[in-house]
């Protein structure tokens, strides 16, 4: 086989296999996780949504009109739905009540995520 065919090849299916894992680091997670992530959210509540790794800059705010813990029927695996979509949890943050500070909800939910923030600056 040509090599710089071979070399494509590779690069390819190491970019189809490592961006999924980048894009979903909280969004399937325990049962208990997701449970800890609703006990901190509130209908009317507003959240900040951002992907640091996927290269976004300002947050964007949301205001919770609906609000459940799910299973997806994948293994055990749970997700937290908020207006009737699954969010991960490390690229949520909500408000901490201190200077403006949002803390990211995977950290309060004790999913393991890496490349976002603890906190944000939001007003």
């Amino acid at each position: 086989m040509n090599p710089v065919k071979t070399l494509s090849i590779g690069i390819f299916s190491s970019l189809m296999f490592s961006l999924p894992a980048l894009a979903d680091q909280c969004a399937y997670i325990t049962k208990e996780q997701a449970l800890l992530a609703v006990a901190r959210l509130n209908v009317g509540q507003t959240v900040y949504e951002l992907c640091e790794p996927c290269g976004e800059t300002r947050p964007q705010a949301k205001i919770i009109t609906s609000l459940a813990a799910e299973t997806v029927e994948y293994e055990d695996y749970w997700q937290v739905s908020v207006n009737n979509k699954g969010i991960d949890l490390a690229y949520t943050f909500i408000q901490s009540g201190i200077n403006g500070q949002a803390v990211n909800l995977a950290g309060v939910a004790g999913c393991p995520a890496s490349d976002v923030s603890n906190t944000l600056t939001v007003r």
